[in-house]
């Protein structure tokens, strides 16, 4: 039996409650994906190229892993439903796992390597327990085409807010305390304490959300419903322009960190307020392209969307040590407000597609889908830090211990560069070309819905 009839405008309580769950999820995720790689070259002394390869191992693993763990919960029943056991479970071990992550008890040698890989290893397990239960849920929750764009609208203001833990406040305290391994432990302890808590708080907020109820009869291979969700076209292009837009922010999140210290010569504390500034205005956009989207639609909104992104990041091209203040958080506010649409956008056409999938099959495969849409997210999270690995690590990046500043050759210099400007324009038009495909409208599925009806 499903818990409650679905809501065509979720209420205030329900879409903050469920919003809230993005923040545990967004600042450990950025916390690792920003700070470990820089802390593994730059703190504990790993080689540019293993420290990447570990990176990149650990996400396509979490990659392989969603789709089964979609599929697990989809499947599963409990007195809570479907979702929320694992939400809950998810988000505490992985705030545990990004503690020990930072907190390291080996120096030196393979037994560090080895170490630093089953952190990662666990984290995009527990990521994924975490993570894909919480993106299935709107698809449940509402059957309004605006109704999910306005449910995302809270998911994208909480996960800025748990960018800007990871992002910001992250730095801040690396700033206060050291970049060394104890200045690393302690400020993961906070980071995963705050994600701890509001884990916590969402899941007693949405304990009453709407949700479906398990299939009846054996369900499909997991096999044969990937084959089948990889029929639905409108869910293809989506993929598509999500994994370009993900390859994007992986590394740009990565090569800032680099950036700001290396060509800006700016500290963890300006670069925590960079973020922050670009976190914020993530947030401030948003009723922005709440009414572009109503304007124009989710597919022109995000092509729009994705032109200011790249071109915002282009613009990193022109910067330098010398760069006034005003245009650099000029910048920062750019990319937040561009990537507020794309971001808020690709989530907002998933239930779309999710729906569209039940009246083509008549299935009920929320967890599959989504699986499969972060399945997509940490592979192109993989490619992405692989890419900034593998650019450094050619281009003769100098690692180093416990934070100190290594002067870099000009090689280096460029590949940062080349990170930070030219290749997120290049991704996100072919992110733009790929959506243009994409011809899943509100009429569409109106649509559809009626002859559903009628039949």
């Amino acid at each position: 039996m499903e818990a409650a009839t679905r809501v065509t405008e979720p209420p205030l309580r329900l879409r903050i409650g469920w919003g809230l769950g993005s923040l545990p999820g967004s600042a450990l995720s950025v916390t690792a994906n920003v700070l470990l790689l820089r802390f593994m070259t730059d703190t504990l002394g790993i080689g540019a190229a293993i420290a990447s390869s570990i990176f990149a191992a650990a996400k396509f693993w979490d990659a392989f892993n969603d789709p089964m763990v979609g599929a697990f919960s989809d499947r599963v029943s409990t007195p809570w439903g479907r979702r929320l056991p694992w939400i809950l479970v998810g988000g505490l071990l992985s705030a545990l796992v990004v503690v020990a992550a930072f907190a390291v008890p080996v120096q030196s040698g393979p037994a560090l390597v080895v170490y630093m890989a089953v952190m990662m290893l666990a984290f995009a397990t527990t990521y994924s327990l975490l993570m894909i239960p919480y993106l299935a849920m709107p698809a449940e929750i509402t059957d309004s085409y605006h109704g999910r764009t306005q449910l995302m609208s809270f998911r994208v203001l909480f996960s800025s807010a748990g960018s800007s833990l990871g992002l910001s406040v992250g730095p801040m305290l690396l700033a206060a305390w050291g970049a060394t391994r104890a200045g690393h432990a302690k400020m993961a302890t906070v980071i995963a304490g705050i994600a701890a808590l509001t884990t916590v708080l969402c899941v007693w907020l949405i304990r009453d959300a709407p949700r479906t109820a398990r299939p009846a009869g054996p369900s499909p291979r997991l096999v044969d419903q990937l084959r089948s969700a990889l029929s639905n076209r409108p869910f293809v292009w989506l993929l598509v322009a999500k994994c370009l837009y993900f390859v994007t922010l992986a590394f740009t999140l990565t090569t800032f960190a680099y950036f700001t210290k290396h060509v800006l010569k700016a500290s963890d504390a300006w670069l925590g307020t960079f973020l922050l500034a670009q976190s914020l205005s993530v947030v401030a956009s948003q009723p922005l392209w709440l009414r572009v989207t109503r304007a124009i639609g989710k597919q022109r909104g995000f092509m729009l969307a994705g032109a200011c992104y790249g071109l915002a990041y282009f613009s990193w091209w022109f910067a330098g040590p010398d760069e006034p203040l005003a245009a650099i958080f000029a910048r920062a506010i750019a990319i937040g407000i561009a990537g507020g649409g794309t971001f808020l956008l690709t989530q907002a056409m998933l239930p779309d597609a999710i729906e569209y999938d039940y009246y083509r099959t008549g299935l009920r495969r929320e967890g599959v889908f989504t699986g499969v849409f972060v399945f997509v997210e940490q592979a192109a999270g993989a490619v992405g830090v692989a890419i900034i690995g593998f650019v450094l690590a050619s281009l003769g990046y100098v690692e180093a211990t416990e934070g100190r500043v290594v002067q870099q050759p000009d090689s280096a210099i460029r590949g940062i560069y080349l990170c930070m400007s030219i290749l997120p324009l290049v991704f996100q038009v072919i992110a733009i070309l790929a959506i243009s495909r994409y011809d899943l409208t509100a009429g569409k599925l109106l649509e559809m819905r009626a002859r559903a009806g009628a039949a």
